[in-house]
């Protein structure tokens, strides 16, 4: 996808996610986000739209804090909120698009450019609308099977970043060289994981592994990001189960 397709996919996820924090009860409980409400959430996204927004407009080198963020005060009422989310997001969108995709700027994963910012908050957006929708009870908007195809590429991609904030799911990235195979079946994108002393790699491609998982792209992308509801049946698991388990939990972003 090009630097303007990312922004174009935050544009819209947005949108959709502004709608339901208007339309929806800001106390309800958000499941994926364990002690979160519907209003924690749009709090927790618009500050990261905002973060982002500054690292690119300051052109950092570094990680940046979060304090001093601009317009960071996210208010209390559902319409208030939903506008808020909307004005970060099109803060950042333009700024992204006035700078293209190749400026240098910090990040916490592989790329140190505009670019990973472009397709990091089209993504994050994209699975918090998720969780907004599902939260408040609301038909989940389906997820372009190739939109689906990058967002598991770009997780896998960034998993193992030294940049990225440690944690102890990181630690589980380490093994004795199970390995994981994922295959769209709608949509091409086949990916092998796996897990060394070292750490954790992935290689694009068909590949035999310990275990494999293959589905459309939505349901491989719910399922990676924690997200698949309970009882949904079109992924196909081969192998050990186990090694699934193992992915599962320690795939997990900063």
């Amino acid at each position: 996808m090009t630097h303007e397709e990312y922004l174009a996919v935050l544009d819209a996820q947005v949108r959709r996610f502004a709608e339901v924090v208007a339309a929806g009860d800001p106390t309800a409980e958000v499941e994926s986000c364990p002690g979160w409400s519907l209003a924690d959430l749009g709090r927790h996204q618009g500050t990261v739209h905002r973060w982002a927004f500054q690292a690119v407009r300051t052109r950092a080198t570094d990680r940046i804090g979060w304090t001093g963020l601009p317009d960071a005060e996210s208010p209390d009422d559902p319409a208030g909120q939903a506008e808020w989310l909307l004005r970060g997001a099109a803060e950042l969108a333009a700024l992204l698009r006035e700078r293209g995709g190749e400026e240098p700027v910090w990040s916490w994963g592989v790329e140190q450019h505009t670019g990973f910012w472009a397709r990091r908050m089209a993504h994050e957006t994209l699975i918090h609308r998720i969780d907004a929708e599902t939260a408040a009870d609301v038909p989940v908007a389906p997820v372009d099977p190739a939109l689906a195809a990058d967002n598991i590429d770009e997780l896998l991609h960034n998993a193992g970043a030294e940049r990225s904030r440690a944690h102890p799911s990181r630690e589980l990235l380490r093994g004795e060289g199970d390995t994981l195979h994922l295959h769209c079946t709608d949509v091409h994108g086949e990916w092998l994981l796996r897990r060394t002393p070292e750490g954790f790699s992935c290689e694009e491609g068909h590949a035999k592994g310990d275990a494999a998982v293959r589905g459309p792209a939505s349901e491989l992308m719910l399922m990676l990001n924690r997200r698949l509801p309970d009882g949904r049946n079109e992924l196909r698991i081969h192998g050990d189960k186990a090694v699934l388990g193992l992915w599962l939990e320690g795939l997990t972003f900063d």
